[in-house]
Formats: C-alpha cells, sequence, structure tokens
C-alpha cells in the first residue's frame, strides 16, 4: 500500500459520513440527533478518535480549532451518551477493511492474536469489570482487549473486548479465526499466538476454516499437551502429531494413547457434550534452539515444503509487533487516559483509539526511512507521527495544510536491538480526566 495522507482522511472522513447518514442505527432514541446541534454525530465520532491526553476543554478547544463558540465538554458527553459503542466499532471495521493488504509472506497473512488488560475508571458497582485484589478492599475496573494485528501492514484487523471477570481468551481467538476467514475468504490467514492460545479448539477452529496456525506450546508439566507426548531426545525435531479426538473414555482410548486423545468435558465445538464420534485432527510439533540456548516448542500446521524450522523460528519472533504496537496504542495513542467514566463511553474511546493508530499506520507505511552509513538503523518515532497525525486529521479544508509526511519523514529514533529491559509488574489503576 502506499497511500497519501489526503486519501487515508479522505476514506475515514467518507465512512464517517456514511454512518452520520444512518446515524439512528447507532443511538439510543430515533429522534437523537434530528435537531441542529453545535456537536453533530459526525463531530462526535471524530472529536473523540482525536481526544489525547490533555482535559477534555483542551480538546474541543483544539478540535473546533479555538473557535469563541466552542461547545462546552458537559455537552459533549450528553452528546456521547446517545451514541451506543456499536458506531465506533462498526467505523474501526469499515474504515480498516476499505484498504487492501497488498502485502504477504509466501502467500500467507500473518496475523498475530494476542490479550491485553486495559485499566478503567473506578466502579465498584460495575461487577463484569471490578475486582478487589488486596486486604484494604480498594478493588479496580479492567477490560481485557483481544486484538488481531496484521505484522506485515502493522494494523488492527479484529478486536474483541471482553470485562475482567469474563475473560476467556480461547472463545475470543477461535471468533476471531471465524470472522476473518469469513470476511476475507480468498485470503490465506495464519494466526500466530502466544501460549495462552494452545487449545485443540482453536487449532480445529483454523483447520475448519482452511486457515493456518503457529501457536508457542506451554511449558512441560503433567497436565500439558506435551505430557502425553513421547518426545525425541534431541533437542531439535519436527513431528506429526495426530489424534482423533473423543468425548469417551472407555478401555480401548486408554489402551492406546497414541491413536485417540479424551477431551472430556473441553470446550471443543466439533465434537457434542454427549457425543460418541471422533474427530480427527494432526499438526506438526516443532522445537528449535533460540539464540540464547533455550529451547522452543510450537505447534503449527504449516506445510513444512513452505516453511522450514529456522523460518518458524523467524516467523514466530515476528508475533512481538503485536507486543510493541500496545505498547504504542496505550502510551502514544493515549489509551490510558480516559475522558468519561461510564463503561460504554470508555468502550467508545477504545475503539476510537484503535481507528486512530490505523489512521496513522497508513500514513507513515507510506514513509521509507533512507538508509544511511551510521551506526544504528533508524526508524519512525511513533508517539511524534501521533500527535502530527491527530493534528492532522482535526484540521478542516479552511485551515493551513500542513505536509505530513515531510514532518513525521523527520522525526526519527534509532533501533537499538540488543538492549534488554526487565518487565516489572505491579499494580496500577487507570489515568483518567480527574487527574487534571
Amino acid at each position: 500500500m502506499n497511500l497519501s495522507p489526503e486519501s487515508v482522511k479522505k476514506t475515514l472522513l467518507n465512512k464517517v459520513n456514511e454512518l452520520s447518514a444512518s446515524s439512528w442505527q447507532y443511538t439510543k432514541k430515533p429522534t437523537d440527533f434530528t435537531r441542529n446541534r453545535k456537536i453533530s454525530f459526525s463531530d462526535v465520532l471524530l472529536s473523540t478518535i482525536s481526544m489525547q491526553k490533555s482535559a477534555s476543554k483542551t480538546e474541543l478547544l483544539k478540535y473546533f480549532d479555538f473557535n469563541a463558540s466552542v461547545p462546552t465538554a458537559s455537552a459533549l458527553i450528553q452528546q456521547r451518551k446517545k451514541i451506543s459503542p456499536e458506531a465506533f466499532d462498526s467505523l474501526f471495521y469499515s474504515f480498516s477493511n476499505a484498504f487492501f493488504l497488498d502485502k504477504t509472506l509466501k502467500g500467507y497473512d500473518p496475523i498475530a492474536v494476542d490479550g491485553s488488560y486495559i485499566y478503567i475508571p473506578r466502579n465498584p458497582k460495575d461487577p463484569d469489570t471490578y475486582r478487589v485484589t488486596d486486604r484494604y478492599n480498594k478493588g479496580f475496573n479492567m477490560i481485557h482487549l483481544n486484538a488481531a494485528y496484521n505484522l506485515l501492514s502493522h494494523l488492527y484487523t479484529d478486536v474483541i473486548l471482553q470485562p475482567l471477570n469474563h475473560i476467556n481468551e480461547y472463545i475470543a481467538m477461535c471468533d476471531i479465526i471465524d470472522h476473518y476467514t469469513a470476511t476475507n475468504p480468498t485470503r490465506k490467514p495464519l494466526f500466530i499466538a502466544d501460549r495462552g492460545f494452545v487449545s485443540f479448539n482453536v487449532f480445529a477452529h483454523a483447520i475448519e476454516n482452511n486457515a493456518y496456525f503457529l501457536v508457542r506450546a506451554r511449558e512441560s508439566n503433567p497436565r500439558s499437551m506435551l505430557a502425553t507426548i513421547k518426545l525425541p531426545d534431541s533437542p531439535e525435531y519436527d513431528i506429526i502429531f495426530e489424534r482423533w479426538l473423543t468425548r469417551k473414555n472407555t478401555k480401548t482410548v486408554k489402551a492406546e494413547p497414541e491413536v485417540y486423545k479424551t477431551i472430556a468435558n473441553r470446550t471443543f465445538d466439533y465434537l457434542d457434550p454427549k457425543s460418541k464420534s471422533l474427530y480427527y485432527i494432526s499438526f506438526r510439533i516443532v522445537s528449535f534452539v533460540l539464540p540464547n540456548g533455550n529451547t522452543e516448542v510450537v505447534y503449527t500446521n504449516l506445510p513444512k515444503e513452505d516453511f522450514s524450522t529456522e523460518e518458524l523460528r523467524e516467523l514466530y519472533n515476528m508475533r512481538w509487533g503485536i507486543e510493541t504496537s500496545f505498547r504504542d496504542i496505550k502510551y502514544a495513542a493515549g489509551l490510558l487516559f480516559f475522558h468519561s467514566r461510564k463503561k460504554d463511553l470508555v468502550i467508545q474511546e477504545i475503539y476510537a483509539k484503535l481507528i486512530l493508530y490505523n489512521f496513522c499506520e497508513l500514513i507513515t507505511g507510506a514513509i521509507v526511512v533512507e538508509k544511511k552509513d551510521r551506526k544504528y538503523s533508524y526508524r519512525i518515532n511513533f508517539s511524534i507521527a501521533i500527535a502530527i497525525c491527530t493534528e492532522f486529521l482535526r484540521r478542516s479544508c479552511a485551515s493551513p495544510p500542513i505536509d505530513v509526511i515531510a514532518l513525521i519523514g523527520r522525526e526519527l529514533i534509532a533501533v537499538r536491538p540488543d538492549r534488554r529491559n526487565p518487565r516489572y509488574l505491579r499494580a496500577r489503576t487507570a489515568t483518567t480526566f480527574q487527574y487534571r
């Protein structure tokens, strides 16, 4: 994709106008937005997408170009309450799907699937997102973001939000696989995931949808999948795992563990809970040695002729792209900062930040960083790029134009791949608009 900033902005504005034309489908009442107001339906969408870390009033002043008749922050919240989160959800998919993804990896679409926790404003009255974990009875609220991220285009392609107390990453990944293959029937998706997604149900969903998977295995323990398999003694191997999955636990099944695998009451969508039938499954188990000397094991149904053991190691390493994207969307795009307390409005802002992230990636993706003879290679500073793209999105046709490509192209940071920092996990709460 080689897109101009103007074409990306025009596409987003067109999608917003399409939603505005049928705004009654996304409002709490059919009469909402039928009267002329200072903040229209499209203004609510665009102003929410362009909001950054400043106070709501400051963000409104920027959006309305510091006009003396700028609406109040209260007026914006009242207008946002009239709109359901489905409006932003619909805009996210319509905008992201408007661009043809021409890049592939050997004909495959490498899509990383992972989850990330989002701390939202504290509300003890919400049983779905509130949890108490300390002795002082002071809890927190959280939403779990399950995302699919194209590792070549650097765009989020699918999102499923789950409240903290109802998280199920297996179901989320199955839904992501089903949705992607249904909307892109001619593509060859390759879903790459960490060990938290190891499940026969996930593998079967990919196989049944003619898709591919590459999932890291859990550490060997008595309950892991590897514990029931006789593995080669060498640190590197590439073997085929094939079994008949069954819900029965008869003497025949127990006597032939290399033929049958009992899944009992586990969730498996292709065998009814009381079914006596069998389901055949087959995939590769590949072990390879990492540069640091550790051994890693992955499950995949990719053909051997397309991806060797060494290529699988490099392919799984690409999954780290979704981890860095979570960092960018939280800290650069401002997903840690909310301008509302109501859960529905918070969900609006989550989708708004995903739209803004994709908007910025589509623009920065067209910028080529010139390689020079220097110590480090360089890449675009995404934090500055977000700020420039946000200002570009806010500006009306009457405002002086800005050279987005030139501005972003000047903001570079060094890539230092050998840096290693320990990950510190600590309890924290959402940073809301009230901290100001």
